[in-house]
């Protein structure tokens, strides 16, 4: 319904008002016949009443907008229709539109929420592209860099624990191997149990994919070993990386879920099953992308379900520049 009609002249010095609701705008006892328009509005409301009136008397054009106000304790919105009535004034028909607002408010809240949830599952570039078309997205990339790990031990740790020291715990590590990832530019796949998948070279290619993957290795053995030393706890990470061709793409209509697959993701996965507690495994084909800056040792051949024998390599650290 419409709640106020204003009817001003040029300067706002001949001020009528008609509330068609004074119950909710205005106090019994206030007086709503204002002389001007700066004593019926606050601060920069009457300057943006002016420059509203002033257009509209030099269009001589019907113009609509939306604008607030302060009622009480309260803050109204509502959209204006001023139009002119004589060459020298205008009628200011505004409707309240706050419940209107409220409702618009509650559902851009409720659409960032669903935004921000989707990121935390999916990479942003794949969500974006996902908001804009909901059909199947996979992707093949040439030259990509994968890691698995597995927390040895955490089998055994979880019978002496409390289910919540449990989860306190590994969400503890898998947090500390997120903010690295994050500033090595890479992209956590999942987590099952206590293994961690990470890619680097997608879903947007990067050239120093195998060296980011490196450093992040190097990293979770830093943090494994640092937190026996803090906490006492007998745990070990076990890791595993490949380089080689994979898809990509998102599956499942209403839990989505980003996920690789290949070759290469099974030999990445091989390298961590078939690995050594606080060791980093990789094959050949990593190993040729990084033994000019890191410092390795040759496992020689080893079997490997599903691929035979296979020359690995366990990541020891960095070259001295």
């Amino acid at each position: 319904m419409t709640d106020i009609i204003l009817v001003v002249d040029s300067k706002a010095k001949d001020l009528k008002v008609a509330p068609t609701n004074p119950g909710r705008l205005y106090p019994p006892d206030v007086d709503i016949i204002s002389p001007t328009v700066e004593q019926f509005l606050i601060g920069d409301n009457a300057e943006v009443f002016l420059e509203q009136i002033q257009q509209v008397l030099h269009t001589k054009q019907t113009i609509n907008f939306e604008y607030n106000l302060p009622v009480g304790d309260s803050e109204y919105w509502f959209l204006a229709t001023i139009a002119p009535v004589s060459e020298d004034s205008v009628m200011w028909v505004a409707r309240d539109i706050s419940d209107r607002k409220q409702a618009e408010s509650a559902l851009r809240l409720e659409k960032e929420k669903s935004e921000e949830l989707l990121l935390n599952i999916l990479p942003e570039p794949i969500a974006n592209r996902l908001k804009e078309d909901q059909s199947a997205i996979a992707e093949s990339f040439n030259e990509v860099t994968i890691l698995f790990a597995d927390l040895v031990g955490f089998t055994s740790l979880s019978t002496k624990l409390q289910p919540i020291e449990l989860v306190n715990l590994l969400n503890q590590i898998f947090s500390s191997f997120d903010q690295i990832i994050e500033e090595l530019g890479l992209e956590k796949i999942k987590t099952i149990g206590d293994a961690y998948m990470v890619a680097g070279g997608l879903p947007i290619p990067k050239i120093d994919h195998a060296e980011a993957i490196a450093e992040l290795a190097l990293s979770m053995l830093d943090i494994m070993q640092q937190l026996q030393i803090d906490r006492g706890y007998q745990l070990q990470i076990r890791i595993g990386i490949n380089t080689g061709i994979v898809v990509a793409g998102v599956i499942g209509k209403k839990r989505f879920i980003y996920d690789l697959w290949g070759d290469a993701v099974n030999v990445a996965s091989r390298m961590e099953s078939h690995g050594q507690p606080g060791c980093i495994q990789v094959t050949s084909a990593t190993y040729e992308r990084l033994r000019n800056k890191y410092l390795f040792e040759n496992r020689g051949k080893i079997q490997v379900k599903g691929k035979g024998e296979m020359t690995t390599y366990f990541l020891k650290g960095r070259k001295s520049a």
